[in-house]
């Protein structure tokens, strides 16, 4: 083993259930049974894929625990958690406590007598009292990005907006300090040049139960290996707010795309088209051979897109959504807007 890392196991006494070439699940096997005890902590959409993998690889959370049914919108309606709906579909049972660090509620958790924790995108920082309780000393987490690279709560977001060409998941061990646990597992990725962040949070939420299921086999077998993270190497990557989506049109064309592809669908990246405000969902790079344009300045507008030019390059709107109005191409903004000759954005 090299040094640095940690080999564990899950509790013993019980003979490990893989043990043939093909791995077992319910389909290979029909008397497939995981005797783990997990607790599985998860809100929102992330983490819906990583409960349904676990389910399907036979390792069934004896609880699924998710935040309280909250008010959303303009009229503040009360919408169920999409975790409680996910276990619900699943027969699995869920609860939805006001505060898992709840003296109360960390005495249920342990009378349940967990092996171990597995949390997705629950957004808490949990206690070390909190993370004492499994019995085999497990709380995995699965995040959005290759650690150390991108800690924090928008690792999908900073990926793109810095330009990164691959992304991926990790599998840690939880600690008090946010994402600085050993690393378990990782499974890397590419990302498309014209991917967004909604499309590549789709692809990590499911590449992130097909790493958790591996996981927790690696965990059964007594093969985990969790290698502390280089803290030398890490990068922040805290939640985007509207106000930094804001396109500065002096920057290169490429620094825009990557702000338009990070900030699509949420929250998107904003400019203005005289007093008219405008949310840019999609375009693309171009050379600008000449280097006459003025940033913001819009050199051409039609069918073909809206040809803006930039601190360096091209960038050609093909997508966008007038404030308060519907998602169009800029075929149809330019059809339906009169744009002069020295029209910029801004």
């Amino acid at each position: 083993m090299e040094q640095g890392k940690i080999r564990t196991a899950l509790p013993t006494g019980r003979q490990s259930v893989y043990t043939r070439s093909v791995p077992l699940s319910p389909e290979t096997d029909p008397e497939f049974d995981v005797n783990v005890n997990l607790i599985f902590f998860g809100t929102e959409d992330f983490p819906v894929a990583s409960l349904k993998a676990l389910v399907e690889a036979g390792f069934s959370p004896s609880l699924v625990v998710t935040k309280p049914d909250a008010p959303r919108g303009r009229g503040r309606k009360i919408y169920p958690q999409k975790m409680r709906l996910v276990a619900e579909e699943l027969g699995l049972p869920c609860e939805q406590p006001k505060s898992v660090l709840a003296p109360e509620f960390m005495d249920h958790l342990r009378s349940l007598e967990p092996d171990l924790f597995v949390v997705v995108s629950y957004g808490v920082i949990l206690s070390e009292e909190f993370l004492a309780i499994p019995s085999s000393g497990h709380c995995l987490n699965v995040h959005a990005s290759l650690l150390p690279r991108h800690r924090g709560a928008a690792p999908v977001h900073q990926a793109i907006l810095s330009g990164d060409k691959t992304t991926g998941i990790s599998i840690m061990q939880i600690v008090k300090a946010m994402d600085a646990g050993p690393v378990m597992l990782q499974k890397e990725t590419p990302i498309d040049p014209h991917e967004n962040s909604g499309q590549l949070f789709s692809r990590l939420s499911d590449l992130g139960g097909e790493a958790l299921v591996e996981a927790m086999r690696i965990l059964d077998e007594g093969e985990a290996e969790f290698v502390p993270q280089d803290d030398t190497k890490a990068t922040r990557a805290p939640k985007l707010v509207k106000d930094d989506g804001h396109i500065d049109w002096s920057q290169s064309a490429k620094e825009i795309d990557q702000l338009v592809r990070a900030f699509t669908p949420k929250p998107g990246s904003r400019t203005r088209f005289g007093p008219k405000r405008l949310i840019v969902l999609e375009g693309r790079i171009e050379e600008d051979n000449f280097g006459l344009g003025v940033p913001g300045g819009i050199l051409t507008s039609g069918e073909e897109g809206i040809r803006v030019s930039t601190g360096s390059g091209i960038y050609r709107i093909l997508r966008l959504k007038p404030e308060n109005g519907r998602n169009m191409t800029a075929g149809e903004f330019a059809r339906g807007h009169f744009i002069p000759p020295d029209a910029r954005m801004g």
